[in-house]
């Protein structure tokens, strides 16, 4: 188990070399985990060495986790708008889709995103009349996408970011008169060299998108990556985005009901001047995802 999570750790933080070595920086909180729990257990057996070697493990991971594991208040107000958006992917071929729209009748939203949209979401969502302005891309692969408002949406766009990459959608929502542009996205799992590098070149077409919008701007959707990962931070970095859900505790967004494979890969990013009033996880839906809800004021 020792050498195992030596060698994990060890790929983890080769992590800006790319793929593979990133699939392992997305789990800095299992290995955080795991080699903490082996501290007392190699003193048990007086492994006291191999033991301070796990706890400096330990708290080389604990770093960049940190801040996404502690909740802090967030401000009560800031900006005269409100909008509360929603990302979820509902996996296709999913044919529980009750759970999402009784939940979403309970904890409605402005503008949401969903991923994954086949023909049988499709009609389901068309029931949910409180969005009565919509754009989907209905696709019997994971490929599909819709984005739904109770506000008005202008220049609706698909982005193709990527060949061959899922599309994204990008609209303009007017509230109250004050505009704001979304990006909708769900980016490539990088389980293989090629995905990764899909995945990456869509979110840097995303940096370009946002970096050459005027308006205030929220990304969202399932980026299939962890903040855990150099490509999240160069994300932010290029496009001058906050993550929303910094600040707001451990929520995990993909198999959350099983630790050992728990992330949160769903996002919520923001341009300044954006703020988080809230961030939480929906319950399941019967996906492998969970849905992510923000409370923004602009």
């Amino acid at each position: 188990m020792f050498a195992a999570v030596c060698l994990a750790s060890a790929a983890a933080w080769l992590a800006p070399l790319g793929w593979p070595f990133e699939l392992f920086a997305h789990f800095r909180l299992q290995l955080l985990l795991v080699a903490g729990a082996l501290v007392p257990l190699l003193m048990l057996v007086r492994r006291p060495l191999i033991a301070v070697v796990a706890a400096i493990m330990a708290s080389a991971h604990w770093l960049p986790t940190a801040p996404g594991l502690q909740a802090h208040d967030l401000p009560a107000d800031c900006g005269d708008q409100s909008l509360v958006v929603v990302t979820a992917n509902v996996e296709v071929g999913n044919p529980d889709t009750q759970r999402l729209l009784a939940w979403l009748r309970e904890n409605p939203a402005d503008v949401l995103v969903v991923q994954e949209v086949d023909s049988v979401w499709a009609a389901r969502l068309v029931e949910l009349t409180a969005y009565p302005y919509r754009h989907m891309i209905v696709r019997n692969d994971p490929h599909g996408i819709a984005l739904l408002s109770r506000w008005p949406l202008a220049s609706v766009t698909r982005l193709e970011l990527a060949p061959d990459a899922p599309p994204a959608l990008s609209a303009v929502v007017t509230v109250h008169g004050a505009r704001l542009r979304v990006i909708g996205l769900h980016a490539r799992w990088p389980i293989t060299p090629h995905h990764a590098r899909q995945r990456d070149q869509v979110l840097q077409a995303v940096a370009v998108q946002v970096r050459t919008e005027r308006l205030p701007v929220v990304v969202f959707g399932d980026l299939n990556l962890t903040p855990y990962s150099p490509v999240f931070a160069q994300l932010l970095r290029a496009a001058g985005l906050r993550d929303a859900g910094r600040n707001a505790g451990w929520q995990p967004t993909w198999m959350a009901s099983f630790w050992p494979l728990a992330l949160r890969i769903d996002h919520v990013l923001v341009t300044p001047g954006i703020c988080v009033q809230q961030i939480r996880t929906g319950p399941s839906i019967g996906s492998d995802h969970r849905p992510l809800r923000a409370h923004l004021r602009f």
